[in-house]
């Protein structure tokens, strides 16, 4: 098998090509198509279909330009095309608007409320009635969708312009130097089997970071300003749009804390378990994402990744492994190293066409293994909503997440099980506690770090030495002393914070491999009855919210801490795995 790369011929093409151009000519007619039918009592069915084909074609148009910039994070002309597009969705906002008003004017009484086209709309009309957005006047409205395309969204291209300068001079264990970009360093840092390499690039990312953390902090205080300016002129709290984001109560996300800082001691084990097999028995912040010091495969080439991943899908569907060879087959993956290309791994829904793009640079590490099947798992949930109303496509991040580390978790347990061998065991034990460290502490310490940002930015701007102090105190509540340092360059690094699209874009990834341990446990206890349940759950996901999802499909009550302990504890008994093998091994 070839290392897989993308092909569009099949979707838009190119960002020049006569396909985006026309394709983006054909979303200003729907919308403004929209707007007009909308107006006009007897055209509302008519305006909301031509609002579902809008919003199908501008978010396809986005996630083909996010593919185009992150191959080549030097070609500008996918940045260039977003902005019209933005400007594009603050227009088809209006026209969602003009169409929430038309039915607002209509009698209770009135048959369209039976009628299809209202099923698709109403999910989104009853979220909107329930939004603080509508605190907000028309003309204020309108003052920020002007203010976030002129000022607010450019600031993620200044951040990315930054990590277009780092170049990091670092050494490896050979006493080799070489010089490694943005993308690069974090490749490094999420699994490279050489420790000295990756101290070598974590100081030489935190002496960048030291020197331009001003840079990074004034981005941070405008992205924050922003932000909650608009939320102060809605009355409402800094917290409460990214649970409208998320889909989530605060009851909810606060019982999943009180779950995991219930555990919290337990959780930290899964860092001081792994610390003991480096030098002294001392972690590190950058060898918190490390391989296992003595894995028994240092590589697996693209085929035997792709085979392993369809092995333990098989478990669970064929239809999925189907799926898998459908994307390979038709360019929908990209896996190449290439210089330029974007750091990290996603997966983006082009709805029009049907297609899931899955972006990565595979590098051979089990980790990449991993991180295939992550994306694997988002692209096989945007398959299966191929079908239904394009409205209802789109899950929160929170459940988004849901289904990719379901599919981590999978493939790990079939690694395990299906060897005899007990040391490439202790390898999939050592991601399980990798995961559960990262998911549960360094989540909970990025949540931590951001709250504390926002609350202070509320009373004016925050200067560099209180970032570095709240993401020390936050480093503190949740790694403790299993460290011998703190990720301090996180504030600056993690791109997480510097989105503009997302809001607080931490936490959901805690709901989402939480959820996923669950339903690991739901597939081992009865695999007979948990696919059709599976399925239905994830279809769902883009109108129900974390907790309705959770009780129709489940009887589960997520506003309960006794739900998320069960999630935790699942999580938490690969370190007693973990225990038990040591001791069989015997090290």
């Amino acid at each position: 098998m070839k290392r897989v790369v993308w092909d569009f011929s099949d979707a838009y093409g190119d960002i020049d090509s006569a396909k985006f151009k026309e394709a983006f000519e054909n979303l200003e007619a729907l919308i403004l198509k929209a707007r007009n039918l909308a107006s006009k009592k007897e055209g509302l069915s008519l305006a909301i279909n031509a609002y579902e084909l809008a919003f199908c074609e501008l978010n396809s148009l986005l996630a083909f330009c996010r593919c185009k910039a992150s191959n080549d994070v030097k070609d500008e002309r996918a940045s260039a095309a977003e902005i019209p597009l933005l400007m594009s969705g603050v227009n088809l906002e209006k026209a969602k608007l003009a169409i929430f008003n038309a039915i607002d004017e209509l009698e209770g009484s009135n048959l369209f409320f039976k009628s299809d086209e209202f099923k698709k709309i109403k999910p989104l009309y009853d979220e909107y009635k329930n939004s603080y957005q509508r605190m907000l006047s028309t003309k204020s409205g309108e003052i920020y969708d002007q203010i976030s395309l002129s000022n607010f969204a450019p600031l993620y291209g200044i951040f990315r312009h930054l990590n277009n300068l780092i170049s990091v001079k670092a050494k490896n264990a050979s006493g080799e130097e070489s010089t490694y970009s943005y993308a690069k360093c974090a490749g490094v840092l999420k699994g490279s089997p050489d420790q000295t390499l990756r101290k070598s690039v974590f100081c030489g990312l935190k002496e960048h970071y030291e020197k331009h953390a001003n840079l990074y902090a004034d981005l941070l205080n405008m992205l924050a300003g922003f932000r909650l300016n608009k939320f102060n002129a809605a009355k409402t709290d800094f917290l409460t749009p990214s649970l409208e984001q998320n889909k989530i109560s605060k009851d909810t996300l606060e019982a999943m804390f009180e779950a995991v800082c219930m555990r919290l001691e337990k959780i930290r084990e899964c860092v001081s378990l792994r610390a003991k097999y480096f030098p002294n028995g001392e972690i590190y912040a950058c060898d918190l994402l490390a391989p296992s010091p003595f894995a028994s495969k240092d590589k697996f080439s693209y085929e035997e990744a792709i085979n392993l991943i369809l092995a333990a899908l098989r478990k669970v569907d064929n239809e999925a492994c189907e799926f898998v060879n459908m994307m390979l087959e038709k360019g929908w993956i990209e896996a190449e190293v290439r210089d330029n290309k974007a750091a990290g791994a996603f997966c983006v829904w082009l709805g029009k066409f049907k297609q899931p793009r899955l972006f990565s640079s595979y590098t051979g590490a089990l980790s990449h293994v991993i991180q295939q099947a992550h994306e694997l798992g988002h692209a096989w949930h945007y398959w299966l909503m191929r079908d239904i109303c394009a409205l209802h496509q789109k899950p929160p991040m929170s459940l988004a997440e849901c289904a990719s580390t379901f599919n981590e978790a999978l493939l790990r347990n079939h690694l395990r099980k299906s060897s005899s061998n007990d040391k490439f065991c202790f390898d999939i034990l050592w991601q399980e506690l990798k995961s559960a460290a990262n998911f549960m502490l360094n989540i909970a310490v990025r949540y931590e770090f951001e709250s504390a940002f926002l609350k202070a930015r509320q009373n004016g701007v925050v200067s560099v030495k209180e970032i570095e102090n709240f993401m020390q105190i936050a480093w503190d509540k949740f790694y403790g002393e299993t460290t011998k340092d703190s990720e301090s360059i996180l504030p600056y690094f993690k791109l997480h914070f510097y989105k503009t699209d997302q809001y607080i874009y931490n936490y959901p990834y805690m709901i989402g491999y939480l959820i996923s341990q669950f339903l690991i446990s739901e597939f081992e206890n009865d695999s007979g009855k948990f696919l059709v349940r599976y399925k239905a759950f994830l279809i769902d996901s883009g109108v129900m919210s974390v907790e309705d999802l959770l009780q129709k499909h489940f009887k589960k009550d997520a506003r309960r801490s006794e739900f998320w302990l069960q999630c935790v504890d699942h999580a938490l008994g690969y370190a007693d795995e973990f225990k038990k093998l040591e001791k069989k091994i015997n090290f």
